[in-house]
């Protein structure tokens, strides 16, 4: 029987992003076939959900189906995923600007508010880090969860602030595809001076939200993703076991 979900859309949403996790981190790996049967088996749904789950991710590139086949994983390369902040920048820069013209006073607060959790998660962070002992990782990896979930709700606030639904779910899509995995795998390795770079750059999306400068929320967004996305595709490329290339 199929678990218990709000809605079917949210079940197909579910294994979307579950699969594209486990494809990016490489637990389904390039070229590797996957079977309707047994991904409803595994998720304990229906094969439904699941054909409708690989329509989309084959939309989102990270599968490709063949007639008599089936589907194959087609896992993104550093250059997909430079393109991808790339875009990102530039969509993201454009919710701002929109932001800036319709963000409720109400939303300006749980904007600065949300600033300053991220803020005081990355304080928390490398002070664990730093401090070194047994303890360390796993604290340090609490402190991690907590910035990334605060980062989310950061630009999630000015995605729907730009109350431009077409737009968001754009963006969310991309998302989808990569961010959510690579933030998880990157945080650690950013440098501490790299994390404090980050809260500047949100203290002057903030700033500029604040004054409803249209022109600088969108440059100063902007910038922010696109310096977010060249860290991302220098760290990968010096992990040694990196794909550059689709397979």
């Amino acid at each position: 029987m199929d678990r218990a979900y709000p809605a079917a859309e949210e079940l197909v949403q579910h294994l979307v992003e579950s699969i594209s996790a486990k494809i990016f981190n490489g637990a389904y790996a390039p070229g590797q076939k996957l079977r309707q049967e047994s991904l409803a088996e595994e998720y304990d749904v229906s094969r439904t959900p699941v054909r409708e789950a690989f329509r989309q991710l084959e939309i989102k590139g990270l599968i490709v189906q063949q007639p008599r086949y089936g589907a194959t994983v087609v896992a993104p390369t550093i250059k997909d995923i430079g393109a991808n902040y790339w875009l990102r920048g530039e969509l993201e820069g454009m919710a701002a600007e929109l932001a800036a013209r319709w963000i409720s006073d109400a939303d300006l607060q749980r904007l600065h508010s949300t600033h300053t959790e991220c803020a005081h998660a990355v304080t928390a962070l490398y002070a664990e880090v730093n401090e070194g002992g047994a303890g360390a990782p796993s604290h340090a990896a609490a402190s991690m969860r907590h910035w990334v979930i605060k980062n989310q709700e950061f630009h999630a606030l000015i995605f729907r602030a730009a109350d431009n639904p077409s737009l968001e779910r754009i963006i969310k899509d991309l998302h989808t595809d990569y961010t959510k995995n690579i933030l998880n795998m990157t945080v650690l390795g950013m440098y501490e001076a790299r994390m404090k770079k980050n809260i500047e750059h949100h203290a002057a999306i903030v700033a500029a939200l604040t004054a409803r400068d249209a022109a600088a929320s969108r440059a100063a967004m902007r910038s922010h993703i696109h310096e977010s996305g060249e860290f991302v595709v220098e760290w990968l490329q010096k992990r040694p076991e990196v794909r550059r290339t689709r397979r």
